[in-house]
């Protein structure tokens, strides 16, 4: 009779992520079609190679500012973090995609492991490992979401700080380039 609570258990549980992979594959269109798809920058902008490559130490320190969301002493590296701020801030990642590549293997997973494991305990065992699994997905897609959130206010923090002292160096370079030699 557990066995057979189990065995239910376990097919609700299965059908119940394939639900939910359903709802996010419809989810994941609506965004589509409201949002369209998101453009990737160039992967080599002209303006940011002028200060080196990504790893120089000017665009490592402005990577900094951007991700932790503060002012730049200098113009110059004011100038690359905006410039990478910008660059950042358009890309719009639809959140339905990833949610739903996790909850595909997860609706087949229930019916595997509690196909592999054939002792009385098995059912015991396998709906404890899916209710540890689902925990595990739930905190670290929580985690994962508030990550991003604090990723783009920081973002948009080192840019409105980096604002005023970037464009003071790109009027100072620009007339620069207007004087001849």
């Amino acid at each position: 009779m557990v066995d057979l609570v189990a065995q239910v258990l376990v097919i609700v549980l299965a059908l119940g992520f394939f639900t939910a992979f359903l709802v996010t594959v419809v989810l994941s269109r609506r965004w589509l079609k409201e949002h369209g798809e998101p453009e990737e920058p160039p992967l080599i902008d002209p303006e940011l190679t002028r200060f080196g490559t990504p790893f120089s130490e000017i665009r490592t320190r402005a990577d900094r500012l951007v991700r932790d969301g503060r002012a730049a002493d200098d113009p110059a590296t004011a100038y690359v973090a905006h410039r990478l701020a910008e660059r950042e801030l358009p890309l719009r990642e639809n959140p339905w995609r990833s949610r739903g590549y996790v909850l595909l293997p997860m609706a087949q997973a229930p019916m595997i492991i509690h196909q592999s494991l054939t002792t009385a305990d098995s059912a015991v065992f396998s709906l404890g490992f899916l209710a540890a699994v689902l925990g595990l997905t739930v905190v670290f897609g929580v985690l994962a979401e508030r990550h991003a959130r604090r990723r783009r206010a920081n973002v948009e923090l080192a840019l409105e700080l980096n604002r005023a002292l970037a464009a003071e160096f790109d009027r100072s370079r620009s007339r620069r380039e207007e004087v001849p030699e």
